[in-house]
């Protein structure tokens, strides 16, 4: 016989072990005697001053990057003006951002309005919630 059939004979002749009938009822006694002497609260990943750092980053990177698009040239002008800095060629770095905001041009005004409209409500749901918890 090899070691493996004789360690499965081994096991199999051990007795099986079953917690007692109120093992559940004790652990959970416990876990709440100890919740109630120091109950956890809830603590988000992100804080309140991460959010607005991030957020104002986005504003920051979105702004400069439209100052950018906007003063950079435009068709017939970046075939005859390409620009470089220290050999990298701008034009080619900066037309995703051309495009986007080409696309973001594009949307219409209606579409646009809503969508500030649903983020603005948000905002305002949010600020109410707040309130009325303090």
């Amino acid at each position: 016989m090899s070691q493996k059939d004789l360690l499965k004979e081994w096991l199999k002749e051990l007795p099986s072990e079953q917690p007692s009938p109120d093992f559940t009822v004790k652990i959970m006694q416990r876990v709440m005697s100890e919740w109630t002497l120091n109950p956890n609260k809830y603590q988000p990943i992100i804080g309140k001053k991460g959010w607005w750092t991030m957020g104002c980053i986005a504003f920051l990177l979105t702004s400069i990057l439209f100052m950018l698009h906007s003063s950079s040239p435009s068709g017939t002008e970046v075939a005859s003006q390409s620009k470089s800095f220290y050999g990298i060629d701008l034009a080619q770095l900066f037309a995703p951002v051309s495009q986007l905001f080409e696309k973001l041009n594009n949307i219409s005004p209606a579409v646009a309005i809503g969508a500030l409209a649903i983020i603005a409500l948000w905002f305002f749901d949010q600020l109410f919630v707040k309130a009325v918890r303090r």
